[in-house]
């Protein structure tokens, strides 16, 4: 198994799961103006009960094409830290000792990898930053060894916000910074990221039942939450990385997404949006991948079959 390690081929399936389901989607190896994608399946099983993902790759003929899993915003930390003063081939042993008091477990049960932060070009002798990322070593021994059983050609695990990362290339704009919202079952992940690369990004726990709940209070209460967190998010980016002005705020495709991002245009200081993966992307032809739900299952899986560069 490849933890976080680099893939060039153009020609790749991205693979995302929770406990109630597998998405896959492969994009096309041809240069296209937009990124093609040849199948796109959500399959309502759990990764570890792989028959229905074998039958799949045996179907889809899937076997030859590099795969890239991408883990939930739960099953892994992600630590901003000062990069290690050292050669670096000697990185990623020194950041878990960085990390060793940081995470809720003993980091000898731990995969440790890293990933740049771009610096302010204009500050060259700033102290430069990069993310520590964590997982269990059981966890990723399983979900290598599930994928590895349905006929799958493992080539990286990564997490889901590399993952959110590439979707948020595809709408940059003016080489700005875009910060990105997705609502998942157990809370909403922002990420900032500007040229390709990750600057910033926090996992808000809170459960998202309450965008669907017709009480006015609960609603208002949770959302209030939300909002003082997502703002406390964006006054970070700001101080971190004030080089770069955000262009705006969206919110990935759910069912929820209308009601969050009409309340977020009133209440943040920069333009809120959602977006549809229709809009960025070319699906298959004959089907209907206009449902924001089926979107919001896809989204991960279609970030992690984006995945082209490399990490440490």
């Amino acid at each position: 198994m490849k933890w976080l390690k680099k893939n060039n081929n153009k020609g790749r399936i991205g693979l995302g799961f929770t406990d109630k389901f597998v998405s896959v989607v492969v994009i096309s190896a041809a240069a296209q103006s937009k990124p093609r994608v040849t199948l796109a399946k959500v399959l309502q099983t759990s990764l570890l009960k792989g028959a229905e993902l074998k039958q799949l790759v045996t179907q889809a003929a899937l076997k030859s094409l590099p795969c890239n899993v991408v883990l939930s915003a739960e099953q892994y930390q992600i630590l901003q830290v000062d990069k290690p003063n050292m050669p670096e081939n000697e990185i990623k042993s020194s950041l878990k000792w960085k990390v060793k008091e940081l995470i809720e477990y003993q980091v000898e049960h731990a995969s440790v990898d890293g990933i740049d932060i771009p610096g302010d070009p204009e500050s060259p002798n700033r102290l430069p930053l990069m993310f520590a990322i964590c997982a269990r070593n059981n966890h990723l021994a399983e979900v290598s060894n599930a994928v590895l059983d349905a006929g799958l050609n493992l080539k990286s695990i990564d997490v889901y916000a590399m993952a959110q990362r590439n979707v948020a290339a595809l709408l940059e704009h003016e080489q700005r910074a875009i910060a990105m919202v997705s609502i998942l079952e157990r809370g909403f992940l922002i990420t900032f990221s500007a040229k390709g690369e990750l600057y910033h990004t926090r996992f808000i726990e809170l459960d998202k039942s309450f965008l669907r709940n017709l009480d006015d209070e609960l609603f208002s209460n949770n959302f209030d939450r939300l909002v003082l967190e997502l703002q406390r998010s964006l006054d970070s980016f700001d101080r971190q990385f004030p080089f770069l002005s955000i262009n705006k705020l969206l919110v990935t495709p759910d069912s929820g997404a209308l009601r969050l991002v009409e309340g977020l245009k009133k209440s943040l200081y920069v333009p809120v949006d959602s977006f549809n993966l229709t809009d960025i992307v070319d699906f298959p032809e004959g089907q209907d991948f206009s449902g924001l739900e089926l979107q919001s299952m896809l989204m991960p899986a279609l970030g992690a079959a984006l995945r082209i560069e490399s990490v440490l």
